[in-house]
């Protein structure tokens, strides 16, 4: 269009693009001065109600006059091409100009924009898109807010509201909650998004983070934004909470008005001139994010001294200054260590962030949280590393170097543990409990250990583990030999599991976790005092958590948070309150472990939990797709990692599992498509996971500690057992019948093989069960046929995942679907087709035609692989076939680094101030 002349404009440049259009540089040839053109898309305004309102609400933003919003100055059509006429800025966006800005300017530029906001919401107009490249600086100065004309006017004289019901505009990263949630917006939306800009002004990154777009709505409607603090040193306290408040998730509980902002703002930058300088210690991790965090160096010149600090900050300004002063610090040195004598720590608290190694990830493999330990001189950590392809080995790496090193001839290792020397660790694989020499690279078995929950190595080379998920905790010598069973599980309690031992000072007694069930974290979990001889057991501690002790304290760890408390070691007894270290703890919610080590030395590593990168995918017949703000939990049954989801009768919502908050316990919650809400249905407590509607919607399965439930659907009223589950292997819901009588149960077995079993749910009782020939092998992922005369079900037993079809009726004819590596498989169309996916991600369908007990398949028929969709994992499908639930990965979402507190103790000294 460069040259062209639209109407009486003629167009000189491209000035930009976006979602929401093209702008041209223009000469308007009758009034002679450069305007701004911006064409809107088509799609914008695509019939004539949708061309009405938008003029309507173009209007009422060109009634505005102020300095510190773009002028609109007309709005034209051109060969069916609305566009809008505006005045020419010349200067840099917010965008190009935020890395020179000082705070002052940072400061100014925020005034202003609040004061044109507020000239809009006093006419009724919300901008709905403040971002940086809408922020306008000029040469002059002044701010200017672009883009009104395609604001939402939010009340007018007819009563009305103009903008389209359903429509969300904005950018991801800066849009309010509400509108990412299609609610409602007003005036306070626009402070939210000013809110992020200044937060990002300031701060120098987002407040949400995510890696994907859906992964940043998630953060914006759930996460609270850290503050400025804990990423910025020296941000007024004052300036933070100003900003703070304008990401407050709930309107209401926002800044309520931009006229206000502007005041307050302006109260700040008049008070940066007169601020007193301020020195910064380090944080004592106890902010939202919880993560500590230490200054960068200022340039001041400092002398420490037994944690003790003198500085001078540009003071020196002439070398007539320096010898006095050197003599002056010599003498405040000489007096700090003779007269004063040396404070109770030697050595200043410092936090760093670890990264893994390149292609590298912490933990990983068989289990994937918790996996690492600091030596007890604390110069020296152990990890499990994964590679790309999953394998999985020990790593080592000094603290006081950049670089890690495998260990050889570890592959498959899980819970690494030093020796008291700390030339040797010890760790587990399948089936054993092994060591490696540091020295000389070779690693030996020391004990049989059929699934190892840990263990602890004491001074005089015994070592103290728990071999299995269930039952006790053992001993045996570092070198070798016959292992002893020193504590026994509660023999009341078959599936009681000890594990995690930790040896206190003194090489003899020892901390150690009870899981009361195997299923994971229950109310019954303890921390115990145990000891070699036996002659000790005491709970000091209710909770779920694996504990360590150092120093006089005990760490442990309550809805994910990190946690230490004073431990006399007299009489083995708590003492004092309890404080806090760190939030959003890595947390194992199946072995109780979280993702901490500290070492006697003053050292303390630990973990913050990492993103959940599966999100749902709504897939119709045709193959267009509806990402979900909704992250679910994985679980792991048969080796194979899945989510468990359903999806409602009216495909109007969608049943999953996730944590709320810092909850280590997942929880049933539905997600409804119409109104983009996310509601909670359970509140039980426990570990809850595969829940599945009702034919009729109005119930819900699922299975919560060992047991299953079933629950109105809206989530009132109380859990009513159907099931009671004797064994603490796991057991998940499959399907419910078409007729509401029965429950399809698929149930790990104690060989580890599994079944399926069909629950009477009117008479809490199990009516028959299906197992493989071979009961080692596994019976999963079981579907009933609508008319429940036939069972689709996958199997192991030829040696990879195979698709069968089994007659409910009395006679035992199976059928099988000929494609290899079926894996899940859903009846859909009254029972005339089968849909399935198979271990490799593809899909297909296969057709069904039957008489009396006799079953005829088709041909199976590829659909599409879900590589090819940039998906991972077909989840549940509609009955009628025309809606495919699945999930997509976010990508490579970058596991948490380590966060490594050189001289724990000086964190406690200052949180016990």
């Amino acid at each position: 269009m460069i040259g062209e002349t639209v109407l009486h404009y003629k167009i000189l440049e491209k000035l930009g693009e976006g979602g929401m259009g093209e702008v041209f540089k223009a000469q308007d040839t009758k009034l002679d001065r450069f305007v701004a053109l911006k064409f809107l898309p088509a799609d914008l305004t695509s019939s004539e109600d949708d061309k009405a309102r938008f003029i309507q609400e173009a209007k009422a933003a060109s009634a505005m006059n102020h300095p510190n919003v773009c002028t609109i100055y007309d709005i034209q059509e051109f060969e069916n091409h609305l566009f809008i006429v505006m005045e020419f800025v010349d200067g840099k966006t917010l965008k190009d100009k935020r890395d020179s800005l000082s705070e002052k300017q940072i400061l100014e530029i925020g005034i202003q924009v609040a004061e044109g906001l507020a000239a809009a919401h006093e006419r009724g107009i919300v901008h709905r898109d403040i971002k940086p490249e809408n922020i306008m600086v000029r040469k002059d100065g002044i701010s200017q807010i672009m883009d009104f004309g395609l604001a939402k006017l939010h009340s007018s004289s007819e009563g009305s509201r103009l903008t389209k019901a359903g429509t969300t505009m904005g950018t991801m990263g800066y849009m309010s909650p509400e509108q990412i949630q299609g609610l409602d917006v007003d005036h306070r939306s626009d402070i939210f998004s000013l809110g992020v800009v200044l937060y990002e002004m300031f701060a120098g990154e987002s407040p949400f983070r995510g890696m994907h777009e859906t992964a940043i709505m998630y953060e914006v409607v759930n996460v609270e934004a850290p503050p400025i603090s804990t990423v910025k040193e020296g941000i007024d306290p004052q300036l933070d909470e100003i900003i703070l408040e304008c990401l407050e998730k709930e309107k209401d509980e926002r800044c309520q008005s931009a006229k206000e902002l502007a005041k307050d703002l302006r109260k700040i930058k008049k008070s940066t001139g007169h601020r007193k300088s301020r020195v910064y210690k380090v944080s004592n991790a106890q902010s939202q994010t919880g993560s500590a965090s230490h200054p960068k160096s200022s340039g001041a010149i400092t002398i420490q001294a037994f944690n003790k600090t003198i500085e001078l900050n540009k003071v020196i300004s002439s070398v007539y200054f320096l010898w006095p002063l050197i003599g002056i610090l010599l003498l405040a040195v000489i007096y700090l260590l003779v007269v004063k004598g040396p404070s109770k720590q030697n050595s200043i608290t410092s936090v760093t962030t670890i990264e893994s190694p390149p292609d590298i990830i912490f933990s990983g493999g068989i289990v994937p949280q918790a996996n690492f330990e600091i030596s007890h001189d604390g110069k020296t950590i152990v990890f499990i590393g994964a590679d790309s392809a999953g394998s999985n080995e020990l790593w080592i790496r000094h603290l006081n170097s950049e670089f890690a090193k495998p260990l050889k001839g570890t592959d498959n290792a899980f819970y690494p543990f030093w020796s008291y020397d700390d030339k040797s660790i010890g760790y587990f694989v399948p089936g054993k409990l092994m060591k490696i020499d540091l020295n000389t690279g070779l690693s030996t078995e020391i004990s049989q250990a059929k699934n190892g929950r840990g263990g602890n190595w004491n001074q005089n080379n015994e070592i103290v583990f728990a071999p299995d998920g269930v039952g006790g905790l053992y001993l045996v010598s570092s070198k070798g030999g016959a292992a002893k069973e020193i504590i026994k599980a509660d023999p009341s309690h078959p599936n009681e599991s000890l594990r995690f031992p930790f040896f206190l000072p003194d090489g003899k007694h020892f901390l150690y976790s009870i899981e009361k069930d195997y299923i994971g974290a229950t109310p019954g979990d303890v921390v115990k005092i145990g000891s070699i001889d036996s002659r000790i057991d005491k709970v000091i501690l209710s909770a779920s958590t694996n504990a360590q002790y150092a120093g006089g304290y005990i760490f442990f760890t309550r809805q994910s948070a990190l946690l230490y408390q004073k431990f006399d070691l007299s009489d083995y007894e708590l003492q004092g309150d309890i404080n806090f270290i760190a939030r959003n703890i890595n947390y194992d919610i199946t072995k109780i472990k979280a993702s901490f080590s500290v070492s006697p030395e003053g050292n303390l590593v630990y973990q913050h939990s990492s993103r959940n990168n599966e999100v749902f995918v709504l897939m119709n017949s045709k193959g267009g797709q509806t990402e979900l703000p909704v992250f679910p939990n994985k679980m792991t049954m048969g080796g194979f990692s899945f989510v468990a989801a359903s999806l409602s009768p009216d495909l109007g919502k969608v049943l999953y599992t996730a944590q709320e908050g810092q909850s280590e316990n997942t929880e049933v919650w539905e997600y409804d498509f119409k109104t983009k809400t996310k509601n909670k249905i359970t509140f039980g407590g426990e570990l809850t996971s595969t829940p599945y509607w009702s034919p009729d919607g109005k119930s819900i399965a699922f299975k919560s500690g060992r047991d299953i439930y079933i629950k109105n659907a809206d989530g009132s009223g109380n859990m009513q057992l159907v099931y009671k589950c004797d064994s603490a292997y796991y057991k998940k819901v499959d399907d419910w019948s078409s007729d509401g009588n029965e429950l399809l149960i698929n149930d790990i077995l104690p060989n580890n093989g599994t079944e399926l079993v069909i629950i009477n749910v009117k008479n809490k009782s199990i009516d028959r069960s299906f197992t493989a020939e071979t009961p080692e092998f596994n019976l999963v992922n079981g579907k009933f046929s609508k008319d429940m005369k036939w069972l689709l079900y996958s199997t192991d037993k030829s040696g990879t995942a195979q698709l069968y079809v089994k007659s409910l009726n009395k006679n035992s004819a199976i059928w099988q679907i000929p494609t290899n590596g079926g894996i899940k498989g859903w009846w859909i169309n009254n029972d005339k087709d089968i849909i399935y996916m198979t271990r490799s991600g593809d899909v297909y369908v296969v057709s069904v035609n039957q008489s009396d007990n006799n079953l005829v398949l088709g041909s199976p028929r590829f659909l599409f692989s879900l590589q090819s969709q940039k998906l991972s994992q077909l989840v549940d499908v509609s009955k009628d076939g025309t809606l495919l639930l699945c999930t997509r990965s976010l990508g490579n979402v970058k596991v948490s680094p380590l966060t490594y507190v050189q001289n724990w103790k000086g964190l406690i000294n200052e949180g016990n101030k």
